[in-house]
This record gives structure tokens, C-alpha cells and sequence, in this order.
């Protein structure tokens, strides 16, 4: 049985740690800045809390950094000193950290992987990319099934990670704030709002399913009648620019992601 150890118990890393936990399939250990955070995972009788970061290290194969990226730094010079043996590996979920500046933090050799998540992890409907140094690619296969217990996984090339951070990894953001938009626009047309709110979130879930066997494309055309409604919308949404602060959007993450990393 894989000893995994997760440090930092928030969105991403206490989803990951529940659906692993839950799995039975691996021993596990937590620690985290919080002590509160820790307390949560009690309850599951292969979780156990360590007393640090190094400690959990030295108890662990695995080791997954799920901080913040300005955190990172501190938390890898805390474990160095036990990656160097025992065939350890490292995996971090912090947007813009590349593996180069991991791996200057740690033993040479050390095998390191990116994982980007979302926070759709915490409901089993996550979307990562993830990549791994030369030495990271034996342990591959292994993240790969430990962050496919939240949501799909893919490889990707390192160069493209602030582009994926910017669509997926802020994307649960975006949509949550086009749903709020169509639930205020319903609730000005005289919707009242928690019909608005039922039908903007059902229409998101059922398009989402959609989107699993269809172009975005063919699902727009098959909504807009020409002349129609939907077309009516849709001119009216071009010329308030929709689909160009979309895109600037996106470029301001990825840029801000470049920046976190430096």
C-alpha cells in the first residue's frame, strides 16, 4: 500500500486527501499551517496528522505540496533533507512554480511532478494537467491515479501549464460569474430568484453533458434558430465585446501565472 502524505489541507489538497482516504487504497498523512484544517481527517482510521512537514516526508513515498505558491519555498527547504533517499518523489499543485525551481530546492535527482487541479476535485469532477521531471516519470502512472480520484487527468508539457492555470484551474471562477450574471439578467426580466438560480444551474449541469460528446460549436447551433432568440442574444452579447473580455481574461491569468512563477 502507497504512503502518501499531503501538506496542506485546503480546497485541493483536503479533497484530494478525503477521496483518498475513502478509497482505502493508501496510508496517508496531513499536515497543515491550520491545526484545524488536520482535525477534519481524524476521522479516517488511515489519515494520520504529522507533527511536520518533515516528519511526513520521512513517512511518506509521496509527498504532495498543496500550498500557495508564495509558500512553497519554505515548505520544500523543510522536507529536503529526507528527499534524498527511500526513492521519494514530490508533486506540487502550486500555479506557476515550474520544476526547475522545485528541483533547486531539493537533492539532485529527486524525482518532481506538476499537477494543476481545479476546485471541481472536491465534487469527483476535477480537470488537472500534470507533468514530471526525467526521474518523475516513474511515479507518473501513480499520480496520475491519485489525482484521477478527483476528475479527469492529462499529460501536458510544462510550457503550457500557465495557459491551462488560466483556462481550468481559475475556469470554475468564470463560469460561476456568467451563472451569476444569467441569474441577475432572469431576475431583472422578472424571474424571481431562486427560479432563476434552479434554471441557470440546471442548464450549466446539462450543457456541461452536452459538451462531452459535442463541439461547443454543434450545441450553439443547435440552440440558435436563425432569427430566433438565442441569435437575438447573441448579436446583442458580440457587440458588448463577450467574447473579447473573455479571451483577455484568460491572457491576464496566464500572464499572472508567469509572474507567480518568477
Amino acid at each position: 500500500m502507497r504512503r502518501v502524505g499531503v501538506i496542506g489541507a485546503g480546497k485541493i489538497g483536503g479533497s484530494l486527501l478525503s477521496r483518498l482516504a475513502e478509497s482505502g487504497d493508501f496510508e496517508l498523512a496531513v499536515s497543515d499551517v491550520h491545526p484545524e484544517q488536520v482535525e477534519r481527517f481524524r476521522r479516517y482510521d488511515r489519515v494520520r496528522p504529522a507533527s511536520s512537514n518533515l516528519e511526513l516526508a520521512e513517512a511518506s513515498e509521496i509527498v504532495i505540496v498543496a500550498v500557495k505558491p508564495w509558500d512553497v519555498a519554505g515548505v520544500l527547504e523543510e522536507i529536503s533533507p529526507a528527499m534524498g533517499s527511500g526513492g521519494r518523489s514530490v508533486t506540487s499543485v502550486a500555479a506557476g512554480v515550474e520544476i526547475r525551481t522545485i528541483e533547486s530546492y531539493l537533492p539532485e535527482g529527486t524525482p518532481v511532478l506538476r499537477v494543476m487541479p481545479n476546485v471541481c476535485a472536491s465534487v469527483g469532477l476535477g480537470a488537472a494537467v500534470i507533468t514530471a521531471n526525467e526521474p518523475g516519470r516513474r511515479v507518473l502512472p501513480e499520480v496520475m491515479d491519485i489525482f484521477g480520484r478527483v476528475g479527469e487527468v492529462m499529460e501536458l508539457p510544462e510550457r503550457l501549464f500557465d495557459a491551462a492555470t488560466a483556462l481550468h484551474g481559475s475556469g470554475p471562477a468564470y463560469v460561476a460569474l456568467f451563472a451569476d450574471a444569467l441569474i441577475q439578467a432572469g431576475v431583472r426580466e422578472g424571474l424571481p430568484r431562486e427560479v432563476a438560480r434552479r434554471l441557470v444551474v440546471g442548464t450549466l449541469a446539462g450543457t456541461a453533458v452536452l459538451l462531452k460528446d459535442r463541439s461547443a460549436h454543434q450545441v450553439r447551433d443547435e440552440v440558435m434558430t436563425p432569427g430566433g432568440t438565442t441569435a437575438a442574444a447573441f448579436v446583442a452579447m458580440e457587440k458588448a465585446g463577450f467574447v473579447g473580455a473573455v479571451y483577455d481574461g484568460v491572457n491576464a491569468a496566464t500572464r499572472r501565472a508567469r509572474e507567480l512563477g518568477g
